[in-house]
């Protein structure tokens, strides 16, 4: 399991560990994909059996992929169109 709280990441595998991390404020985050460097690229993970509500890439502006990009710490997507950005924030190669 990834754990996650600010930006320091854990992965746990004991149920004593991750209820430990959990009541100091970590929260569990899945993978989503992979960025140009093959980081992992989280998302944080559904809770209490509700699926995480997720805008459809293909359906956000150039400037939401922009931004999304840069939330996720991709550089060098300022000068890309939509296209190179879907390819860049799903994990393809440009």
């Amino acid at each position: 399991m990834i754990l996650k709280k600010d930006n320091v990441e854990r992965i746990v595998t004991g149920e004593a560990a991750i209820t430990k991390l959990k009541d100091d404020g970590f929260k569990e985050i899945r993978i989503i994909g992979r960025n140009a460097k093959g980081e992992p690229l989280t998302a944080p993970a559904a809770t209490d059996g509700q699926p995480t509500v997720q805008k459809d890439l293909t359906e956000m502006t150039v400037p939401e992929l922009k931004a999304l990009a840069k939330e996720r710490g991709l550089e060098g997507c300022s000068g890309l169109n939509k296209e190179e950005l879907l390819k860049v924030l799903t994990g393809a190669m440009v």
